[in-house]
Order: structure tokens, then sequence, then C-alpha cells
């Protein structure tokens, strides 16, 4: 079993990573290999909209093929983003959008135009996401919600938590990074 980190943001050992870090921790604690990969790291040209949705796979050859690589050997992912403007980071939008060619176009027995995953690999999934002074970390669920299915991704959890509720970072919220560590601890017996 192994479960990978995906952190979408640009600051490494704050509060996003710190959160995702506890959750792998806590899978760790429960005989699962672990790993993590860093967006901002990787070079990922954007989505061109060339309009392949044949399962093929994206028609440039960049930082994404090592994500699309974990999409099908995971079997958990923990996605964390910071929360800019009401929804998940740049990092991750750009990995959701080159998604786009993992969804198959096929013709429904009714004729109708339907989308299917070209990722053969089924999984499950924890959001950890993170705001500063606003009050909704649960607005990047819905982005989620819509991706999951275009990498064979079932969400099973959260972790979301604001500087503003907490009253100082999550990073420094010793009940926040226990309730991690414990959801980490879970999700590993999920799998």
């Amino acid at each position: 079993m192994q479960v990978v980190g995906i952190v979408a943001s640009p600051r490494k050992q704050m509060n996003t990573d710190t959160l995702v870090q506890r959750i792998l921790d806590g899978c760790e604690s429960s005989g699962v290999s672990v790993a993590k990969i860093y967006l901002n790291d990787l070079e990922i040209r954007p989505c061109q909209s060339c309009r392949v949705q044949d399962g093929s796979g994206c028609v440039y050859r960049d930082g994404m093929e090592q994500v699309y690589e974990v999409f099908e050997e995971a079997d958990g992912l923990v996605l964390g983003t910071p929360v800019y403007y009401n929804t998940v980071s740049s990092q991750m939008k750009l990995m959701i959008d080159r998604s786009y060619c993992l969804a198959k176009a096929v013709t429904s027995a009714s004729g109708e135009r339907v989308y299917e995953t070209a990722v053969g690999k089924k999984k499950k999934g924890i959001v950890v996401s993170v705001g500063g002074s606003g009050s909704n970390p649960q607005c990047v669920l819905p982005v989620f919600r819509i991706w999951s299915p275009e990498v064979n991704l079932e969400i099973v959890d959260s972790v979301l938590a604001t500087r503003a509720q907490l009253g100082r970072p999550p990073m420094e919220s010793v009940e926040l990074l226990e309730e991690a560590f414990s959801k980490g601890e879970k999700f590993a017996r999920s799998l």
C-alpha cells in the first residue's frame, strides 16, 4: 500500500505541507508506505485545450508525467492546498486542468457523449485545505468533487482549517496536528 501526498502550496514546511505530512505520518505509523510531491517543484505547462480525450494522456511530456504515474500506482492521495480567492492554489488548479486528458469521451447506449476515467486504479483521498484570514476552508471541496472521477478517486475525508478560526497558524495547533495524524491512521486502515 502506498499513500502519496500532493502539496500545492509554494511554501514548504508551513501550514498546508505540515498538515499533509501529519496525515502521512499517521498512515506510515499504520504500516503504509508514504511519499510526497511538491507541485511547485515540477515544471508543468498549462493545459492548451487540445481537446484530446481518448485516454492516451497529455500531448506534453513534463512534470505531470510523475503525477500521472502516481494516479495509476497510489492506493491513496492526500491533496493539500492553501485557499486562494475561495478556491485551490494555482499549482493545484494546474494539476487538475492537466488531468483533462485522463477522461475518455465515449458514446453511451442512448447515443449521449459521456466521459469515463482512463485511470485504471481506484484510490481514496483526503483533502487538506488551509486558509489564512477567511472562514471558509471547505470552499475547495466542490472543485475536488468535480475533478476526482477523472482520476478514479473517491474523496473520503478532509482536514479543513483557517488561521482566523483557530486564532493561530494551523501548524501550531496541537489539536489539529493530532486530528490530522489520527485521520492518517484511519485512512491507512480504510485502504
